[in-house]
């Protein structure tokens, strides 16, 4: 079983920041607003687990996938309200057509809309990249360190988005939690 076709160095960061160009990669995608706490983001995360589960088992595609998110602050003062982009990577061989069958098959099933569930490439770019060890709540200090290095190579955030790649399985809770944290940049 792989992470999927070209995107195993998508998901290796070290516990410094560093920098890294993200390349175009296909996406399912399914917004929303609120925190990863909520029942909303819960259900849309299984959904995109199930879609991906059924395409790969359509394909006949073995891979694993990662959950991703882009987190957007809608009010830069108070980091709050977030509005998030939850997204897993496509399987290999996806077709237009393929993914609206599949998606409508998952809507029968399991009687729930999937309507909202999209396909699109998303191209990063050049980011400085972290891998955070232990709870969300402490991801702060990990912020920091990377806004440090920023300073340091002379680079500014793009944007108020940030990505978080969850490399534990969902609603797991442990110390020990593994997340890739990336900033997009450019050179001041």
């Amino acid at each position: 079983m792989g992470i999927g076709v070209g995107r195993k160095s998508l998901y290796k960061a070290k516990e410094t920041p560093s920098l890294v160009i993200v390349p175009s990669v296909p996406y399912l995608i399914i917004d929303g607003e609120g925190n990863s706490n909520e029942d909303e983001y819960t259900r849309s995360t299984r959904l995109l687990f199930s879609l991906h589960d059924l395409l790969c088992e359509r394909t006949g595609v073995v891979e694993n996938p990662v959950l991703e998110c882009i987190w957007t602050a809608r009010e830069i003062e108070n980091r709050e309200p977030w509005s998030w982009s939850a997204m897993i990577g496509e399987p290999h061989g996806m077709t237009d057509s393929l993914f609206k069958e599949v998606r409508d098959e998952l809507a029968f099933k399991q009687g729930i809309p999937t309507l909202d569930i999209y396909r699109s490439n998303i191209e990063d770019g050049l980011c400085v990249t972290l891998l955070h060890t232990g709870p969300f709540s402490f991801e702060g200090k990990s912020f920091q360190m990377m806004e440090a290095y920023c300073k340091e190579q002379n680079l500014t955030r793009r944007g108020r988005s940030h990505r978080e790649i969850y490399l534990d399985p969902p609603r797991r809770r442990r110390d020990d939690l593994k997340t890739i944290l990336r900033l997009p940049v450019r050179e001041l």
